[in-house]
């Protein structure tokens, strides 16, 4: 089973709902801890014990991160975090824990926000092995969203020691779910319900009629390699925040070169409805 620290910004882009659902959903795959980030992580700490108040199931130690960025850049908060989504004041977190220390004495952290925890947690001794992230663009010089909102942390994290698989915009956004698929999802119990609402409401901000799930596409190559193709070399990011990577065998990093486009969305829409389908006790 893959263990990992889920590090994430959940409540803006509801892929990172998606994201932990598809985990919760998926019997190889194991959150240890989720650390929030980016803006309200209090809020977003909320968010994320309301998912598993939903299911009725135990859930790990929900800290909230730093809330700005090492780069200075203002946070980009839309103002629609949490909207539809009832009871959160009434949602716990951990408190009383220090998320960069957490994160710090972790193996293997699942990356699905703007990078500051990370490279916090990178700049001190630490037992970080693997780092999965969603992050970068490696194909049409586009300028991708966790990178450019603390370009300072992602230089780090490209820049440290630390294996990093990274999955760029390039790939995620070949992966699509349509109202068929939000359908689905929303008839599939209250953790289903909660997220197609969430969906709907991203989509009306993003006056969009599909959602790209990018964060659960980077998740899902920890239990489906076989679904992704990769090469090896070395990611570098520039002061605007473009990454560019350059092949080379012995480098640390590796970037998703192509996926199974079908099968990738096939498991998450699976992984979902599986998680959705669990017992609940809550409300």
């Amino acid at each position: 089973m893959a263990s990992f620290a889920l590090d994430t910004d959940i409540g803006t882009d509801v892929d990172d709902l998606l994201a932990l659902a598809m985990v919760l959903g998926s019997p190889e795959l194991s959150v240890s801890e989720i650390v929030t980030a980016y803006g309200d992580v209090a809020l977003r700490a909320r968010i994320a014990a309301k998912v598993y108040a939903v299911l009725g199931i135990a859930a790990p130690p929900i800290v909230p991160g730093l809330a700005e960025t090492l780069s200075g850049r203002p946070v980009w908060w839309p103002g629609h975090e949490g909207e539809t989504i009832s009871d959160l004041a009434d949602q716990v977190f951990t408190e009383g824990r220090d998320a960069i220390a957490d994160l710090s004495g972790t193996a293997t952290i699942a990356a699905i926000a703007p990078l500051a925890n990370v490279a916090a947690a990178l700049r001190q001794p630490h037992s970080v092995r693997q780092i999965v992230l969603m992050g970068g663009e490696f194909q049409q010089g586009i300028v991708e969203h966790n990178i450019r909102c603390d370009v300072t942390a992602a230089q780090e994290v490209f820049g440290s020691t630390a294996e990093v698989l990274a999955v760029g915009l390039d790939q995620t956004e070949r992966v699509r779910l349509y109202a068929d698929d939000r359908d689905r999802i929303t008839a599939a119990g209250p953790l289903g319900a909660l997220i197609g609402a969430e969906m709907r409401r991203f989509w009306e901000f993003a006056d969009q009629s599909h959602n790209t799930p990018h964060d659960p596409v980077a998740i899902l190559a920890l239990a489906r390699h076989d679904l992704y193709q990769t090469a090896r070399g070395r990611i570098t990011v520039d002061d605007d925040g473009l990454t560019m990577f350059s092949a080379d065998e012995a480098g640390p990093h590796r970037i998703v070169t192509d996926l199974d486009v079908d099968g990738v969305k096939d498991e998450i829409v699976r992984r979902i409805l599986t998680a959705a389908a669990a017992p609940a006790d809550a409300a």
